[in-house]
């Protein structure tokens, strides 16, 4: 079973890998932002495929700055001692779980869908 120390290590080192994936994507906003004088000229194809790849980097830097949040969350109740303590029950979150997903919020049993169609 995994430590709370590598556990956190492994938080702050996806933190770390996280905000370079999402510094790397804003330095390269050319590539995938079309500017006014694109729209001129370029034949409906090529502009749909400019659409598409802009609309495919803003989802990916939403979802990477969606998992950065969940880790830093997790970081944050590493401070105040509530790592590991199911949200919804407030019981222990089972180590294994943690190990998969270090920044799981809630044990298994407070994950499954029937539990949350219920809340």
């Amino acid at each position: 079973m995994p430590s709370l120390d590598s556990l956190r290590q492994r938080l702050e080192e996806e933190r770390t890998r996280l905000r370079n994936e999402i510094a790397e994507l804003a330095e390269r906003p050319s590539e995938y932002r079309q500017t006014r004088e694109s729209y001129y000229g370029n034949h409906l194809a090529d502009e749909a495929t400019d659409t598409f790849e802009e609309e495919k980097a803003l989802a990916l830097e939403a979802h990477l700055a969606g998992l950065l949040g969940k880790v830093e969350d997790a970081l944050r109740k590493f401070e105040n001692g509530t790592y590991g303590i199911c949200s919804e029950c407030g019981q222990a979150i089972d180590p294994a779980r943690l190990e998969a997903l270090p920044y799981a919020t809630t044990c298994l049993k407070c994950s499954t869908p029937a539990r949350k169609a219920r809340a």
